[in-house]
Parts: C-alpha cells; sequence; structure tokens
C-alpha cells in the first residue's frame, strides 16, 4: 500500500513514483500537455506520479525521460528501477491469489460432520429396528437368524424332540434364506474364480516406475519484445495486399498490434529485446546464448513498408548480431551506439540477480529465407544449471529476406504509401 513506507513491499514502486513525479515538476509542463506527447491520458499519468499504478510496459517512461532530456545512463538507471517495481506488483498479484478461501475449508468440514452425523443416526436407528422388531421380521430385513430362532419358526413340534423330519414341510421363511444362501454360494464361488483367472495377468504387469521429477524454474525471470526498431524509428516490414489498405506507420509502443492486425513479417532483420531479471539476490551466471533455426522457407511475398518518424536516442543495451542465413547461426556481440557514444562489445559470461537485471538486444539479419527462430539461453547458479529456450510467447521469432521486392514509404503531406522511384 501507498501508506506502508519504511517497509520492502511496495518501495520500489514508490521509488518509481517519486522519479516520475520530479520529471513532470522539473519539465514545468502540466499533466495533460505531457500525457499526450508520451501517448497517455492525463489520469494514467497521474496514477504513475502518485504511485497509485505501475506502468504495464517501460516504453511510456522511456518517453517521458526522453522528452525531458534525460540521459541514456540515466533512462537505463530509470528502466531498472521499473524492473523492480513491475516484479513487486506481479508478486503481490500471486500473493493474492495464492490463499484459499476459509470458508471453503469451513463448509467441508461441515460437511463431513453432517455425514457423519447422518451415518450415525441412521445405525442406531437400525439398532433399535432389530431390537424392538420380533424374530421373524428381522429374518425378512436380510439378518441371518441363529439357530435356535429357525426352530422356533418352525410351526412343527416335532422341532422341540431334535429337529423335523427329513419329510416335514419346512415354513416360507427357512425357504427364502435357504435360497438366499444359495444365491451368496454361486456369487462367492465366481468371485474366487474371477480372482483365481486375473491372479496371472497381475503378476505380469510391469510395476509401475516412480515419477520423473520435472525440472525446477530457472532462478531468473525473462519477457521478450520482436519489434524493436532501430534507434526507435527505423524499421521495415513486409506487408501483403495494395498499400492503399495498409494503415499510417505507427509508433514503436504500438508496432505490434499494427504488425498482428496486417499479417504484417519483419523484414530483413528482426530486434528482439531480452530482459532478465534474477528472483532473488544471488547471483545467476549467463553462459552463453544460442540461435537455433526451426524452420527454414523461402523469402515472403509481399510489399516492404518502410518505417520512419523521426529518430531519438534509445536505452542501450547489450548488442548480438546474427546471420540467419548461413547453416548455424551464431550470435556475435557487437559495440552499440547511444545518440552518437558508442558502447563496447561485451562478451559473455553476464551475471543477474533481483537487484540487477541485464537486458540483450539480439537483431536477426535474413536475405534468402522466412526463417523461424529462437534464442537458448545457457544459465548456473548455486550448483544448478540449465538451457531457457526464448522465443516469441510459445511461437519462434520470425524473419524474412526481401529480394526484388516493392518498397514504399510513407508520405505524411499527401497522407498514402509511395512507392520507391
Amino acid at each position: 500500500m501507498l501508506g506502508e513506507r519504511g517497509t520492502g513491499e511496495g518501495s520500489a514502486r514508490e521509488a518509481l513514483a517519486e522519479r516520475l513525479r520530479e520529471l513532470r515538476e522539473g519539465s514545468g509542463r502540466t499533466y495533460a500537455s505531457l500525457a499526450r506527447r508520451i501517448g497517455v491520458s492525463g489520469s494514467t499519468l497521474h496514477r504513475y506520479c502518485t504511485g497509485q499504478t505501475v506502468p504495464a510496459e517501460f516504453a511510456p517512461v522511456e518517453r517521458l525521460a526522453r522528452l525531458c532530456g534525460r540521459s541514456g545512463e540515466e533512462r537505463e538507471a530509470l528502466h531498472r528501477l521499473w524492473l523492480r517495481a513491475d516484479a513487486e506488483r506481479v508478486e503481490r498479484q500471486e500473493a493474492g491469489m495464492a490463499g484459499a478461501p476459509a470458508a471453503e475449508v469451513g463448509e467441508d468440514a461441515e460437511a463431513g460432520a453432517d455425514a457423519g452425523a447422518v451415518t450415525e443416526a441412521g445405525a442406531d436407528a437400525a439398532a433399535r429396528g432389530s431390537r424392538g422388531t420380533p424374530t421373524g421380521t428381522r429374518a425378512l430385513s436380510g439378518s441371518v437368524p441363529p439357530a435356535s430362532a429357525a426352530v422356533h419358526r418352525d410351526e412343527d413340534s416335532s422341532a422341540y424332540d431334535g429337529g423335523p423330519p427329513a419329510h416335514a414341510p419346512r415354513s416360507p421363511s427357512v425357504r427364502r434364506w435357504v435360497q438366499a444362501l444359495a444365491v451368496c454360494t454361486v456369487v462367492s464361488l465366481a468371485l474366487v474364480l474371477v480372482a483365481a483367472s486375473a491372479g496371472p495377468s497381475r503378476q505380469q504387469r510391469p510395476e509401475r516406475q516412480p515419477p520423473v521429477a520435472r525440472p525446477s524454474a530457472p532462478p531468473f525471470t525473462w519477457t521478450s519484445d520482436d519489434h524493436v526498431w532501430k534507434y526507435g524509428c527505423g524499421h521495415t516490414y513486409l506487408v501483403g495486399g495494395p498499400p492503399a489498405a495498409v494503415p499510417p506507420p505507427p509508433a514503436e509502443a504500438d508496432a505490434e498490434s499494427w504488425a498482428t492486425a496486417l499479417g504484417a513479417v519483419h523484414a530483413g532483420e528482426t530486434g528482439v529485446r531480452i530482459t532478465l531479471q534474477g528472483t532473488d539476490e544471488r547471483a545467476v551466471v549467463l553462459e552463453a546464448l544460442r540461435i537455433r533455426v526451426v524452420e527454414r522457407r523461402e523469402p515472403a511475398e509481399g510489399r516492404v513498408h518502410r518505417m520512419s518518424s523521426g529518430c531519438g536516442g534509445a536505452l542501450t543495451p547489450r548488442m548480438f548480431d546474427v546471420d540467419l542465413d548461413v547453416e548455424r547461426p551464431v550470435a556475435r556481440s557487437v559495440p552499440g551506439n547511444d545518440t552518437g557514444e558508442p558502447i563496447p562489445a561485451v562478451s559473455f559470461p553476464y551475471r543477474v540477480s533481483a537487484s540487477d537485471p541485464e537486458v540483450f538486444l539480439v537483431t536477426g539479419r535474413a536475405a534468402r529465407c522466412d526463417c523461424g527462430w529462437v534464442a537458448e539461453l545457457r544459465w548456473s547458479s548455486g550448483g544448478r544449471s540449465g538451457t531457457v529456450r526464448i522465443d516469441d510467447d510459445g511461437r519462434p521469432f520470425r524473419t524474412s529476406g526481401a529480394p526484388g521486392r516493392p518498397v514504399h514509404d510513407y508520405d505524411f503531406v499527401t497522407r498514402r504509401w509511395v512507392a520507391e522511384p
């Protein structure tokens, strides 16, 4: 809660809100004025700055920082703070769903008690009925009478002299008991025969193997975004259909929904941002990043549509370049550039923890194939190790070459796509 200052919970959220308030106040602009420029409503920006809500994505926070003239280093620090605040939000949601309602347990216990009471009452009623019912009636209800009771039910007085003669007629109740005993004997013999015939087959069945333990989850979380544009503006998509049916180019933050609605494919290259953060303060060593092409087809059809809405600085991640056309693609660490300032290439291994996240930018390039590909990240921590597959929500990332495809740019004056001369 906002009022719970001094505790661990919510501290990152409150720190993020304080930083956003400083940006807003330092800009000298109103909430509504800033909100229009970063693509959110004024009330939403107010909730961000007061700590009522943590932004679901970093994009509006980054746009606000850029608008307020913050440096790349300050934006990176702000991104790390947003990652911690977002992790706290997820933990609170999971903790809220984990508690089972006590009412359900109480209702189950009460139901069990009611069932027990009904059973006990039925048993008492049966006992009272057997004590207050004549012997003949007990015989009709299915309880086995003692031998003396059978003698007393026989109307032949010679029974008192040692039992009825062989030719003496039996009473109806005795005949019913004889029939019931015969039926029980037949059923018992049938069950014995079935058990005997099933015995060898049960012995021949293999013993049930113990369940195989599932591998435990890695000690870090990851997210991926495959609609990352070069410097925030440069990107191309292959789009089918006539250019007149293609909407204007979106902002980078809206690129995924724009491309999904059109069935667009990344043309030439795909920039994938991978964000990793440890689940606790123990360091996780990221040892290697491998690229695996899982699908390889001829380049996709369509027209090339180039995005260009004005470039600006961007948060600088660790950068890797991948040639998907070769048989065995390799992720090569390459130097980056943050608004003219070179960033040296850094190779594996890396370390991440809850307070020290890491961001990778993997650029997959293709000229001769329509390639589906995934990244495999090798990690180790505390004597454990494993490999995590990183993909697009269960699907491979997709990059297609565009040899000889028509190229279109958007004319903001005439508001239409124009073919490159």
